[in-house]
C-alpha cells in the first residue's frame, strides 16, 4: 500500500508504509503465501462439515505456528475441503473461523514428522512427504440461541448447478495457485453466466476486482453478491471498502455497519467503518469505531493514531491530537517524517496551553 498522507492543524504529515499493520486492513485482500523458510513436501488438509455432516464452503481457515503466528490462510471451497502445502516438519495449529454464523471457531493442532535415515554414501535422507487429514465438525456457539446474527445454525446454501461449480472450482484453484489468474477470473465470470445467482462466485470475483483496484467493477459485483446473501460478512466488507475508495463514504456506512453486526470482533470492518463516518462528520461514531478497532488490534494498526489524532485536531482537541500522535511514534519509531510529527506533537501542545 502506499503512503498515505494526513493534513493536521494546516501541517503536511506522510505516514511511511507500516507493512504488517497496514496488510492487516488492506482492501486489497492480498492471497498469503507460506514464508521460504516453511517450503518442504508436507500437506494438511481436510474437510469443514456443519453438525449435519454437510460441507461448509468458504469458511476461512488458518495456519498457524506454535506461538500464534498466522504463517496462511485459506478458504474452503465448495465441498468444504482445505489444504496447506509446502509445509516442512514441525507442530502447526490449525484453526476454522466463523465470523458471522452461529458455530464456533475451532483449532487443533497438527505435527508432522519426517524421519531421516543414513544413505549408504553416508548422508542423511528424509523420508517421503507425509499428508495429514484434519477434519472438523462445526459446533454451536453456547450463546447461538441468543444471537444477534441470525437462527442458530443459519449456513447460507444454494442448489449450484454441476457445471458452473466444477467450473467456479477449478477458477478458485487457479486464483488460489497464483499461476493461472486471468484463467481463473475467466472461469468465475463463466460459472455466474451459468448461473447469475451464484453466491460465493460473485463474492470471489467482487474480491479479485477489489485485489486490482477495479473499484466499479467490484462495487457492481458485490452489490449483487449482498443483494443475494445479506448475511454475507466478507461480502458487506468489501462492498463498504469499494464505495470508500470510490469515495462514496456515506454509501459505505451501510455495509459496513452490517459486517460489524455480523462480525463484532473484526478489526477491518471497524477501521474502516470509523473511517467512512469520519469522512461523512459523524464525528462521535466515527472515534467509537475507531477506538474499538485499536482495542481488537492493539499495536498492529498504529495509524488509528493518525486518523484520531487528525479528527481531535480538526474539532480543536489538541491535548487529545497531541497524545495520539505521540503515541503513533511510540508503536511506529520508523516513521518516515517522524521529525514533522513531533514538530507537530510540540506545535499542538502549545495551541492546547
Amino acid at each position: 500500500m502506499a503512503a498515505q498522507t494526513y493534513l493536521l492543524s494546516g501541517v503536511m504529515i506522510v505516514a511511511g508504509a507500516f507493512t504488517a499493520a497496514l496488510s492487516n486492513i488492506s482492501p486489497s485482500l492480498q492471497l498469503h503465501r507460506l514464508p521460504f523458510s516453511m517450503q518442504g513436501g508436507n500437506s494438511i488438509g481436510g474437510h469443514v462439515y456443519d453438525p449435519s455432516h454437510r460441507p461448509v464452503a468458504q469458511v476461512r481457515v488458518e495456519l498457524l505456528d506454535e506461538v500464534d503466528s498466522v504463517l496462511a490462510t485459506t478458504r474452503t471451497d465448495g465441498t468444504g475441503h482445505y489444504v496447506f502445502r509446502s509445509l516442512s516438519a514441525g507442530t502447526f495449529q490449525v484453526r476454522v473461523l466463523t465470523d458471522g454464523t452461529n458455530y464456533a471457531s475451532q483449532t487443533e493442532r497438527v505435527t508432522i514428522t519426517n524421519f531421516s535415515r543414513r544413505t549408504p554414501s553416508g548422508g542423511t535422507a528424509i523420508s517421503g512427504a507425509e499428508y495429514v487429514q484434519k477434519d472438523f465438525t462445526l459446533r454451536l456457539r453456547e450463546d447461538a440461541s441468543t444471537s444477534p446474527t441470525g437462527p442458530a445454525g443459519t449456513v447460507f446454501a444454494q442448489n449450484v448447478p454441476d457445471e458452473a461449480r466444477r467450473i467456479y472450482e477449478k477458477a478458485v484453484a487457479d486464483l488460489d495457485g497464483g499461476k493461472n489468474e486471468e484463467q481463473g477470473l475467466a472461469g468465475l465470470k463463466k460459472a455466474i453466466d451459468l448461473f447469475p445467482n451464484y453466491y460465493l462466485a460473485l463474492e470471489r470475483l467482487g474480491n479479485e476486482y477489489a485485489r486490482r483496484n477495479q473499484f466499479e467493477s467490484a462495487r457492481l459485483v458485490l452489490t449483487r453478491a449482498v443483494e443475494i446473501n445479506p448475511s454475507g460478512q466478507r461480502s458487506q466488507y468489501l462492498l463498504g471498502v469499494t464505495l470508500y475508495r470510490l469515495k462514496q463514504f456515506s454509501a459505505a456506512i451501510e455495509p459496513l455497519r452490517q459486517s460489524v453486526a455480523l462480525a463484532p470482533n473484526s478489526i477491518n470492518s471497524h477501521m474502516w467503518l470509523g473511517l467512512a463516518l469520519l469522512k461523512d462528520g459523524q464525528l462521535d461514531q466515527a472515534e467509537n469505531h475507531l477506538k474499538r478497532a485499536y482495542a481488537l488490534g492493539g499495536k498492529r494498526i498504529p495509524e488509528v493514531h493518525m486518523h484520531l489524532a487528525q479528527m481531535y485536531s480538526n474539532s480543536k482537541r489538541y491535548r487529545e491530537a497531541a497524545d495520539e500522535l505521540e503515541l503513533f511514534l511510540k508503536e511506529a519509531p520508523d516513521a518516515r517524517d517522524a521529525e514533522n510529527i513531533k514538530k507537530l506533537i510540540k506545535q499542538l501542545r502549545e495551541k492546547a496551553r
